[in-house]
């Protein structure tokens, strides 16, 4: 029986544009949906702008526009941004400013309400004096009270994280005049939260709710307690009105996650579908992606709302980690800040489509994008390796048999039942949200297609044995076909024009479908060209055109550091004055299992050894090691090696070198083996 799945990425604010940033997280979504749906399964998928809170009504203000007028704009910038990348949602991109979010929200509220989980308790709230109004959260700016790292606005800390009251700021002024606030006593309603405490730690605690990271994340909030939590702000403010009242309006962190509910609506009737099926049925798989920066509202608050009023909790918030652009965070003035528009005037979107898929797997980790990397993985995996299947097979195909495939070579059997043994297990892998791990599967399979076809070599035999050079030809041709069916979740339009060549309908490849031989009767259609080689010179026009920054103003500097930040920068080395590093310093080096998959001696170099590595879930790396004087490349291959895996990649005269082996043992530089060792693992 088909199996319901609600999936749904975090809700994108509208104040801004889609950055390379947004798109870690909405391309290991959709990777993940298409999968879900190429294995036939019955998927909701749902997104849309996250539209209310005072940063958009200043914003707003400052460009000219109405609330609404605003956050509209930046609606259609979003799903157009989005659409590029080949992310598209059930019922269209929409918001959380709708009748539909208005309603649910207020059903939930009045659900707590009835059931005793909501009060009205007086507070103190700082005033504008000048302004005339409340100050909430984004509306008031000062020193956060646990870091003390100065201009943080009055909700959380982006220096270290801390949530807080505005009330709690150290040195607080008004955003609106500068003023600085009084406090002023209003009316607020409160959800009790702690009421939920044990049940959330139940819930959170599952296994597969949460990554064991972000457990032992939130034990810490268990263990301080939850608190109740402040759901309303005085007027004005651009949000719902609670129900009764004329001047008080649901926080914004309420409405926001009710929009998975109000949104999946609006998608079910598109769709001609329940949308209480995907939330009211407890045999449904719901499915939140979010990042790191929002664990304590998505893990907390709202499986605590859905509690409240009875909806299906999710199986899954699947947290990642954020995007650094070539091993720093992403820079305006470097050009590393990039917004997608940018990016898709320049290389091709499946390009980083296919990049991100190699990085990402179920963990909470950073994801790096290196732009000398990426063209050279790029070009190297997905166009040398797998693409170059299909491009080398079909036109001499064409040009030899009239576009007549045949049968596949009898002596490649035994190379075939090893491909079809990794294939089968590349389902599992993308439920397991660990696409780095279907790349290195599919590049593996590509890798022994080609070094198949490079001893075959039918282009000589075409001639010669032109019977078994068309046998060879459609060996080739069939692992591509493979190859680029298992990738469709991840580059669904070459996956697509692929499928095109072999006569399949609009639905293309299936999990049910791709290891179906090839017709050898029927004629492929003439080979489409599928991929654009990724130029450097165009990675460096995207970081040009990114420093140019495209209509959009840079954020106005911090006025002020935070001491930890002004600390760092005084510390220009790592090292201690006497030469050392500390333990910490030590810990954020990461130490893997790798196993050699090849070794090499290289030319022009008397001591390097150029090694492939297989990483586990890091997928596939290349080391150039100075291990030739003291081990053999034979003797290396097939061990399993110690790697330091996050070593910034370095561009050699060979190649590129994408680590560091670990060597020692009594003052000669041997390798460090782990016998037994599975690729990937931590050493520490």
């Amino acid at each position: 029986m088909t199996q319901k799945y609600l999936v749904t990425p975090a809700l994108p604010y509208a104040n801004g544009a889609i950055h390379l940033g947004h798109l870690v997280e909405h391309v290991q979504v959709n990777v993940f949906v298409r999968a879900l749906r190429m294995a036939g399964e019955d998927v909701l998928y749902v997104c849309g702008s996250d539209c209310h809170g005072t940063p958009i009504e200043l914003n707003a203000a400052k460009a000219g526009k109405t609330p609404e007028e605003f956050v509209k704009a930046w609606q259609i910038a979003h799903e157009k941004s989005l659409t590029t990348f080949g992310v598209d949602f059930d019922g269209g991109f929409g918001t959380t400013h709708t009748p539909e979010n208005e309603k649910h929200a207020g059903l939930i509220y009045e659900a707590a309400k009835s059931s005793d989980h909501i009060f009205v308790k007086e507070v103190e709230q700082l005033f504008d004096p000048e302004a005339g109004r409340f100050l909430p959260d984004r509306m008031v700016k000062g020193t956060c009270p646990k870091c003390n790292a100065e201009d943080q606005y009055g909700d959380q800390c982006e220096s270290c994280g801390a949530t807080y009251n505005p009330t709690d700021l150290l040195n607080p002024a008004s955003a609106i005049s500068g003023a600085t606030p009084v406090l002023k006593k209003s009316n607020h309603y409160f959800f009790k939260l702690s009421d939920y405490q044990e049940r959330l730690q139940a819930w959170t605690q599952r296994e597969g709710a949460v990554q064991k990271d972000v457990q032992h994340y939130l034990n810490r909030w268990f263990e301080d307690g939850l608190r109740e939590w402040d759901i309303s702000r005085d007027g004005p403010y651009f949000g719902f009105k609670i129900p009764g009242e004329d001047d008080k309006y649901f926080y914004v962190w309420l409405d926001a996650p009710i929009g998975y509910i109000a949104l999946a609506e609006r998608a079910a009737k598109a769709t001609g579908r329940n949308w209480e099926d995907y939330w009211k049925d407890e045999n449904t798989r719901i499915f939140h992606f979010i990042g790191k920066d929002i664990v304590y509202f998505h893990t907390l608050f709202w499986p605590a709302l859905l509690m409240s009023a009875g909806y299906t909790l999710p199986e899954t918030v699947a947290v990642h980690g954020m995007l650094t652009v070539d091993g720093q965070k992403m820079s305006k003035s470097r050009g590393t800040f990039i917004n997608a528009d940018t990016y898709a005037e320049h290389p091709e979107p499946e390009a980083y489509r296919y990049y991100i898929a190699c990085k990402l797997n179920n963990r909470v980790e950073d994801v790096d994008l290196n732009l000398e990397d990426f063209a050279q993985r790029v070009n190297s995996d997905l166009i040398n390796k797998v693409v170059n299947l299909v491009s080398r097979t079909v036109p001499m195909i064409h040009r030899n048999f009239d576009g007549i495939p045949g049968e596949m070579d009898p002596a490649a059997d035994a190379m075939l039942e090893e491909i079809k043994a990794i294939a089968l297990g590349v389902e599992a892998k993308y439920r397991d949200r660990n696409f780095s791990h279907v790349v290195r599967d599919v590049v593996e399979i590509a890798d022994k297609a080609n070094r198949y076809l490079q001893d075959a070599a039918p282009w000589k035999g075409v001639k010669e044995d032109p019977a078994l050079a068309q046998k060879q030809l459609c060996t080739a041709l069939y692992v591509g076909k493979v190859c680029l069916a298992l990738l469709k979740p991840i580059v669904p339009e070459v996956s697509a024009k692929t499928a095109a060549i072999f006569g399949l309908g609009d639905e293309g490849f299936t999990f049910s479908n791709f290891l179906d031989p090839i017709a050898p009767d029927v004629a492929v259609a003439e080979y489409p060209r599928l991929f654009e080689r990724v130029d450097p010179k165009k990675v460096q026009a995207l970081v040009e055109a990114s420093k140019q920054d495209l209509g959009e103003k840079p954020a106005k500097a911090k006025k002020a550091k935070s001491k930890k930040a002004e600390s760092k920068k005084k510390e220009p080395s790592p090292k201690n004055e006497d030469g050392v590093i500390t333990f910490d310093q030590f810990m954020e080096i990461d130490l893997r299992a790798a196993k050699v998959l090849e070794a090499s001696d290289v030319e022009g170099a008397d001591k390097l050894l150029c090694v492939q590595l297989d990483v586990g879930e890091l997928g596939k790396r290349q080391v150039f090691a100075g291990l030739k004087p003291h081990v053999s490349a034979e003797d290396l291959a097939g061990k399993t090696v110690v790697m330091v895996a996050n070593l910034k990649p370095r561009k050699m005269r060979f190649g590129m070198s994408e680590g560091m082996i670990l060597a020692g043992e009594d003052d000669v530089p041997a390798p460090v083996f782990v016998p037994g060792g599975k690729p990937g693992d931590r050493v520490r």
